[in-house]
């Protein structure tokens, strides 16, 4: 039977510590081997490509993750003093976050090329950027606020209650609305190109996959925390909010130094494949 607080509800059965621990161990593990087997390839990317805005976003998406990790464990210690796991739960949140956006601007910087780099469509990306990212940080803040003791996940396994859930609810929810509002932003540019969706465009197709590939996952997984946070205990949906920022910001990178490698091969190494300076001249639009 499962006993209802304020803030958050209890099940009176525990949870062992080392098995809420073990998702957190295989993700570090992952993005370490992922680093080491893609650490040649992003030598050479950062010293090769011209440097730009959308590479600080790649290197905050590329090591952002591991501090993100590093700090969610340290949430995990359970005699950790409250005024510090309070402290590495509110960090762990703003890296996280820091780190999505990284990962959703390179996206944007995408479509704005798409867009003929017209400054109307960059006022408009930074504004949709500031209208989503100002409720979802301000909704995971106070989600942190709500939870009175931020070191409660590695003792019990709880249940929010509906005013803390919706929160998440409303975080996760408008980040899917924004990586949907990008990828449609793109479909509707690239369907009015001349030949139709850019399909006789190679690096064209190569972005439309990667933008299904990342809007997809990103889709996914934010459902996959609203259902779990509704259904499972609150652990369950913590461990794939980590998965989400982790899962994405690797397939990002991947797909950012994939896109540069692939305009090298063509022989456009004198442009930029982060910043796509290549599409101006590559596309040809009505």
């Amino acid at each position: 039977m499962v006993q209802s607080f304020s803030m958050i509800s209890i099940s009176t059965s525990m949870v062992d510590p080392f098995m809420l621990s073990l998702p957190i161990v295989a993700l570090v593990t992952l993005w370490v081997y992922d680093y080491i087997l893609c650490l040649p390839d992003a030598i050479t990317f950062l010293a090769d490509s011209r440097w730009g805005l959308s590479t600080f976003m790649y290197l905050a998406c590329s090591h952002l993750p591991l501090a993100f990790m590093l700090l969610n464990m340290l949430v995990f210690q359970p005699d950790t003093p409250v005024h510090l796991c309070r402290s590495y739960n509110i960090a762990n949140t703003y890296v996280g976050i820091v780190t999505m956006i990284g990962a959703e601007c390179i996206f944007m910087v995408r479509a704005y090329a798409v867009w003929n780099r017209g400054r109307w469509f960059a006022a408009v990306q930074i504004f949709t950027l500031i209208a989503y990212l100002t409720p979802i940080t301000i909704s995971l803040q106070q989600f942190n606020s709500r939870v009175a003791e931020p070191c409660w996940i590695p003792g019990v396994s709880g249940y929010l209650d509906t005013d803390t859930s919706i929160r998440i609810y409303v975080a996760f929810g408008l980040l899917a609305m924004a990586e949907i509002q990008t990828l449609l932003l793109l479909l509707y540019r690239v369907s009015k190109s001349r030949g139709g969706w850019g399909i006789d465009n190679r690096l064209m197709r190569g972005l439309m996959k990667d933008n299904l590939l990342y809007c997809g996952s990103g889709f996914a997984f934010s459902l996959g925390i609203i259902l779990t946070t509704n259904f499972f205990p609150f652990p369950v949906g913590h461990m794939v909010a980590e998965c989400q920022i982790v899962v994405q910001a690797l397939l990002v990178t991947r797909m950012h130094r994939g896109f540069w490698r692939s305009d090298r091969a063509f022989g456009s190494i004198s442009t930029d494949i982060s910043l796509s300076t290549w599409m101006m001249g590559a596309l040809d639009f009505t």
